[in-house]
């Protein structure tokens, strides 16, 4: 039992998640070609069948693309700033909390699934998950747009009780990639118990049924007993007829990656008032202009539009530099003095350098390096962005560690004890794909202690490029 309480880290949790999904994918993919295969043995492959496949894949590259390039930044954003600024509870990283975790984020996915389904803006973009006439590892692979804005409404409460947001994103991809395997026919029907307790292949076909009796049921991701518990599940009895109601009959990726968009905003365009045009956006999607609107989800859209500003403002960067947590050592309940904050920053630095997963400032590196991707939203899931040091910070603590640049250097370090916070301007000369500059770099840290542990509560860096 003293397993399930051992302390873990949380980037080691996270890190072992994206290790199982890279293995998972090559899995999933070998499993595709498979399916193919058998396919073309049954003389049942087709060109618009591939066509079909391929279009799901380049839909998963558009995701990864706004993801990535758009959405990311912000999202971690959102997530550290509810969770420094509001948690509940420090909840500890350990077995017991990671499984906990996993299922809370999969009862948040099933609201988050049910309400991607009956709301217009959200089935809009979800609707391309749902847009193939066809059933197989491809289309688990098939996203909208905005595939990667809702989950922070429904799983932004994690943050509030108290995870670690670093658990909580590897949470989420855990639950997404539970659910590829589901998305074939090479699977029938498992043994009951199972049928009865997890989603399984023939739960989601349902699910991806249009037949009158499988429309939005089986939202569940890796349970189903929450469709069971709330009203929404139904058993795979008839054959299934894949895609939507009203196909689109294109394997044209863009097609596919915006028809949702184009529907919704042919809706709204063809309301007789204002008002109608914008229920339009919310309102579920077999809602027809002239129907009689619902009150409470004529109320979705405002509420939706402020919720996003209140996390936008309250999560920008430059919010947390306004009040600045003092960096107080709980244990004391003082502030550090400017003596105890170099000596925290100066370690954070040597941890950083080092990677000593071992010492308490190892949490303290992964913070501030978190911070630095929240806000740049650069090299995301990249170790390279923990900050390197060299001698010239303090000869006596550095003696043991080679610069990684021999041109980079700092030149001013400064100590704001009543703010709690530790500013360093650094210069470094780099040389990226045959162009040679220089960068000057100023960066805050605002520290504090909890418990033994040294945790920053801010990392702002401003850069200069010549």
């Amino acid at each position: 039992m003293e397993w399930f309480n051992a302390a873990l880290s949380a980037q080691a949790v996270a890190d072992f998640e994206t290790w199982l999904e890279a293995w998972g994918a090559l899995a999933f993919i070998g499993l595709f070609f498979f399916e193919l295969l058998r396919l073309a043995v049954k003389r049942r492959l087709s060109w618009k069948l591939a066509g079909d496949s391929l279009a799901s894949f380049l839909t998963f590259g558009f995701l990864i693309l706004v993801t990535y390039g758009l959405i990311a930044a912000a999202y971690v954003s959102v997530f550290y700033w509810a969770y420094l600024n509001f948690a509940l509870f420090e909840i500890p990283v350990t077995p017991w909390s990671i499984a906990l975790l996993v299922v809370l984020c999969d009862f948040a996915y099933y609201w988050e699934h049910r309400f991607t389904h009956r709301v217009g803006l959200a089935w809009a973009t979800h609707s391309v998950h749902h847009s193939s006439p066809y059933f197989n590892i491809s289309v688990a692979y098939r996203f909208g747009p905005m595939d990667g804005f809702w989950p922070v409404f429904f799983h932004l409460p994690l943050a509030v009780a108290g995870f670690d947001p670093l658990l909580i994103f590897a949470g989420e991809a855990f639950v997404q990639l539970c659910q590829t395997i589901l998305h074939t026919q090479l699977i029938g029907k498992l043994p009951r118990p199972i049928e009865w307790l997890m989603n399984t292949p023939s739960h989601h076909r349902v699910h991806h049924g249009n037949n009158p009796a499988y429309i939005d049921r089986n939202y569940g991701g890796i349970f189903i007993i929450w469709d069971r518990l709330f009203g929404s599940f139904a058993e795979e009895r008839e054959a299934v007829q894949f895609g939507l109601t009203e196909q689109i009959d294109s394997v044209n990726p863009l097609t596919v990656y915006f028809h949702g968009f184009i529907r919704l905003a042919r809706r709204a365009l063809h309301s007789g008032s204002y008002g109608e045009a914008a229920y339009a956006l919310v309102a579920p999607p077999e809602w027809t202009v002239g129907q009689r609107r619902s009150p409470l989800q004529s109320l979705l859209l405002p509420c939706v539009l402020i919720l996003a500003g209140v996390l936008a403002l309250g999560s920008y960067p430059g919010n947390a530099e306004d009040q600045p947590a003092p960096a107080e050592d709980s244990r004391a309940d003082t502030p550090l003095s400017e003596t105890q904050l170099r000596e925290l920053a100066t370690r954070y630095y040597r941890a950083s350098l080092a990677g000593d997963e071992d010492s308490a400032y190892a949490q303290f590196a992964e913070d501030a390096y978190l911070h630095y991707k929240m806000d740049f939203g650069l090299g995301y899931g990249s170790i390279e962005f923990a900050l390197r040091v060299d001698e010239e910070w303090d000869d006596s603590d550095f003696d043991d560690y080679a610069a990684f640049d021999p041109d980079y250097n700092i030149v001013a370090v400064s100590v704001d004890p009543e703010g709690g916070t530790v500013e360093v301007v650094r210069t470094e000369s780099y040389r990226w794909d045959g162009y040679t500059g220089k960068m000057t770099a100023r960066e805050t840290l605002t520290v504090r202690l909890a418990g033994n542990t040294p945790r920053v509560t801010r990392f702002a860096s401003d850069q200069v490029y010549r």
